[in-house]
């Protein structure tokens, strides 16, 4: 057993009503841990040493005389005064694409087109003959472009090396004549369902590679090896686990789950995943049996992976109104991926197979048709959960913009809206280009809160930052990540940190239907939680003073609102403790007594 002690522990027992205020948390300031990695108690130190020693103690009943065999000597730990939250969980995180892109080409900080090709041929110049060029994460609207770069720049650089990178949303690939003559992509190639390949006035391809166009190209790129898979994996995991995650919900496909088991296979998984399932891998997982809360506690099967549309800096997403255009360029509404009977056909066959959907949903006219879809499924989804047992618990994710009468549907049809705070504020550029209709929800995940949805957050990753922290940050600010209060958008949908931390926790462990288990320190629930040398929840200014209250999210001005926030954007973990045991220290914090 372990007693962490001399801390303030927020538990956030579920038993409990919602808090609204600092009081309501009701703070314990020791933690009791078992042999097993859950919680047994939580309380005063004196109250649970009683408690531990009443465990160890000789098993009289049965007459032995040894200590109790299946409880371990009591081990303290003095967390010297800090505070100790349940740990973070990302929502939306495409676990092997960021794993991978730590060691990718990244072109986030160019400023121009040529810019990028010179940081292009500086990285390419390390790799060997014959290997793909990959990674990218560019964004042309940075860059002073009308529109997306063409192959160009690209073959003259790369003549014979292929050459695939993808848009900073993942939702547009820049390719050169070798990747696509590799993929026998040409004038005569058909553009996909759900994506276009983009041409130019003498139909042949410009190198652009829209949505499932994509995937022509993916599909002969060749796969990581598992071995360097593993490695990448590792060293994401622990780059994680640093920024305060104990648990993510991967949505990345096979080769991302085929690592997690290798690595767990070595002994090496320090955090807890719930992985999904992309629409390839569905045959293979009915034929594995595999159903949406299956697993255990350290993989735990999720659901599948949808789409609907495209993202907003792609201009995929689908609109209800067309985005901004030349007078002699057709209207763009953005991209319809999937229909909402085709919707309805998917959903229905996850739901047979014990499956729970999570749809791709930007654009408002596609968060309107995945409702739809869940709605025309509602009683086949009802006759699952009672054939089954499970939550089976439908998503949304992203749920950027929704209109204003869909917002109440989320409640109603018991839709989990999975959200990105930091795609708010990284889309401020976006939104005051594009203008989409002011009268849509926008990321409006407090009006979804408001009307009685879940909602749950995560990153997006490697789209957005994986840091949890800035993602609290922009959920309490709506501003640039600089700090800057004048840049704030729609400061009325602002979420106090304590409501933040709960969808970064709470929410995304209902969302798995393991809420009984996870996202909260109370008993019987995972040991899964940080300390911290900073209470998300109180904040005083230099004097001492209280002059915010991250509760309910009142503050005694603007600046200490932002003062808060940017502290909590800054943070890190001194501890981050998985099942029990510290999977992360900062420095030297502790002192085993």
């Amino acid at each position: 057993m372990r007693l962490f002690f001399n801390a303030v522990v927020h538990v956030f027992d579920p038993a409990l009503p919602v808090p609204r205020t600092v009081s309501d948390l009701a703070p314990a300031n020791a933690l009791l841990v078992g042999d097993d990695g859950k919680v047994l108690a939580s309380g005063g130190v004196e109250d649970l040493r009683a408690r531990a020693a009443e465990l160890s103690a000789p098993a009289e009943a049965s007459g032995a005389s040894a200590t109790n065999p299946g409880v371990s000597a009591l081990e303290e730990i003095d967390l010297g005064g800090r505070v100790v939250v349940p740990g973070l969980v990302d929502a939306h995180l495409h676990v092997l694409s960021y794993a991978e892109s730590l060691a990718e080409v990244d072109l986030r900080g160019t400023a121009t087109l040529e810019e990028a090709i010179a940081v292009l041929r500086a990285y390419a110049a390390d790799l060997p003959d014959g290997m793909w060029l990959t990674g990218g994460r560019w964004d042309f609207n940075k860059w002073g472009l009308a529109q997306q770069p063409d192959r160009e720049l690209l073959d003259a650089a790369f003549p014979d090396r292929p050459v695939a990178l993808s848009s900073i949303d993942f939702h547009t690939l820049w390719c050169n004549g070798a990747a696509l003559r590799a993929a026998g992509v040409d004038a005569s190639t058909a553009d996909p369902a759900g994506g276009a390949i983009v041409r130019d006035a003498h139909g042949e391809a410009t190198g652009i590679l829209r949505e499932t166009a994509a995937d022509l190209v993916w599909a002969v790129v060749p796969d990581l090896p598992l071995e360097v898979r593993v490695e990448y994996l590792r060293r994401a995991q622990q780059e994680w686990l640093a920024e305060g995650l104990t648990s993510v919900h991967d949505i990345d496909g096979a080769a991302s789950r085929e690592a997690w088991e290798e690595l767990r296979a070595r002994g090496e998984q320090r955090m807890r995943v719930v992985k999904y399932l992309r629409p390839e891998e569905l045959a293979w997982a009915v034929e594995a049996s595999w159903h949406t809360g299956g697993g255990d506690a350290w993989f735990t099967q999720g659901g599948l992976k949808l789409f609907s549309d495209g993202a907003l800096g792609s201009q995929s997403s689908h609109m209800s109104k067309a985005y901004p255009h030349a007078h002699d360029e057709p209207e763009n509404y953005g991209i319809q991926i999937t229909t909402e009977d085709q919707l309805v056909e998917q959903i229905t066959e996850a739901l047979a197979h014990g499956i729970a959907p999570a749809i791709h949903a930007i654009g408002d006219q596609a968060n309107h048709h995945v409702l739809n879809a869940y709605a025309r499924t509602a009683e086949l989804a009802e006759a699952a959960r009672a054939r089954t047992g499970l939550p089976l618990r439908g998503r949304i994710e992203h749920a950027q913009f929704v209109q204003p009468g869909d917002v109440d549907r989320f409640r109603e049809l018991g839709i989990i809206a999975s959200m990105q705070p930091r795609h708010c504020i990284s889309d401020l550029h976006l939104i005051e280009r594009l203008r989409p209709d002011e009268a849509l929800a926008a990321y409006a995940w407090t009006d979804l809160e408001d009307s009685g949805a879940v909602v749950a957050f995560g990153s997006d990753g490697p789209v957005e930052p994986s840091n949890p922290f800035a993602a609290i940050y922009a959920a309490m600010t709506r501003a640039d990540i600089s700090g800057d209060p004048a840049t704030s958008y729609q400061r009325e949908r602002r979420m106090s940190a304590c409501r933040a931390w709960r969808a970064h926790s709470w929410a995304p462990a209902f969302a798995a239907g393991i809420e009984e288990r996870a996202g909260h320190l109370g008993a019987g629930a995972d040991a899964d939680f940080l300390v911290l040398d900073i209470d998300p929840f109180t904040f005083r200014d230099d004097s001492g003073a209280v002059v915010g209250d991250g509760v309910s999210g009142e503050y005694a001005s603007e600046e200490a609102l932002f003062a808060h926030a940017e502290a909590l954007r800054d943070a890190t973990p001194v501890l981050t403790v998985v099942a029990g045991e510290v999977a992360y220290e900062r420095e030297a914090a502790r002192a085993a007594v």
